[in-house]
């Protein structure tokens, strides 16, 4: 039985059109809003489903409800809904962040004391997302797709046959809106498929909700920084507790580290290194072999 020493919210599928928006804690502090919880109503409705509904995406809900079957959950089950969050620390003024281990995007605007979380769909194993900074140098509405060569011989390769461009509308991948970044042949766009926004499915582009990408596309201007990282740990403050956010590590980073956790150590300690709080480290253990993504109390 898992238990959160966190506030909740029980709300059944409220209709969330938008990415998530909150005020900035106040200094010091990097914990953010509240997990909920709701219910499985009918059996049409899958973790894609209700996903979509609170604008999370897919494998953060899975994370955050395991033994749950995510194609046919029973009727009455009670979910998780994981809207609590650390802020990462690249999240600066005019920034958007791309935590790929979370499969999140974070965005900061340069006026005020907003900012919006954002679930989002990334690159696939041997089509990996990459990581680095960057910024937004273009933006398109309606934008045809031209299909890059690799991946236009990768989908000859398992019997697509079509055009190379494909041109706006319902079958265009890339959907409605698209932010074209400096330094990568990667953007950052809509979708036709909601079901794929948190998870792994793109040739390396970061996809978002058709709503999401919308707003995100009319807040961002030119010029705003893209900062790409792919931290499956994060560590920070809310008064005087100190939280750990685990995410199951992407198939490559788990192969890499196996059953070592010095990078959520690290994460702990330069989090705590001005503060000298006493950790408990077998909880700290617990948690990030857990990877329920709902950020817990370590202090």
């Amino acid at each position: 039985m898992r238990t959160f020493f966190i506030s909740i919210a029980i709300l059944i599928f409220p209709a969330i059109s938008y990415g998530l928006t909150f005020n900035l804690p106040k200094p010091g502090d990097a914990l953010i809003g509240e997990y909920q919880t709701a219910q499985v109503s009918s059996n049409e409705e899958n973790l894609s489903d209700i996903a979509e509904k609170f604008d999370i995406g897919y494998y953060e809900l899975y994370e955050a409800n395991p033994g749950v079957n995510p194609d046919d959950p029973p009727v009455g089950t009670i979910l998780v809904v994981p809207t609590q969050y650390i802020l990462p620390l690249e999240l600066k003024w005019n920034t958007i962040v791309i935590n790929l281990a979370e499969m999140r995007l974070y965005y900061r605007p340069k006026h005020g004391n907003k900012f919006y979380i954002f679930p989002i769909g990334i690159g696939k194993e041997d089509w990996e997302t990459p990581i680095g900074t960057t910024t937004v140098v273009e933006k398109i509405k309606d934008p045809k797709w031209v299909i890059p060569e690799s991946v236009y011989r990768f989908r000859k390769s398992i019997g697509i046959k079509g055009p190379r461009v494909i041109p706006a509308g319902p079958d265009n991948p890339l959907g409605k809106y698209k932010l074209r970044l400096a330094t990568t042949a990667y953007l950052i766009h809509g979708t036709n498929l909601p079901d794929m926004v948190g998870r792994r499915g793109t040739a390396g582009c970061i996809r978002l909700y058709e709503k999401d990408i919308e707003q995100l596309y009319n807040l961002v201007d030119i010029g705003t920084r893209v900062v790409t990282i792919n931290k499956p740990y994060k560590a920070g403050w809310s008064g005087k507790k100190l939280y750990l956010e685990a995410h199951m590590p992407l198939f490559e980073q788990r192969l890499e580290m196996g059953e070592n956790l010095k990078s959520v150590f690290d994460v702990i300690t330069a989090a705590n290194k001005n503060r000298g709080t006493i950790v408990d480290w077998v909880k700290v253990a617990k948690i990030a072999r857990e990877h329920l993504v709902i950020p817990r109390a370590i202090n």
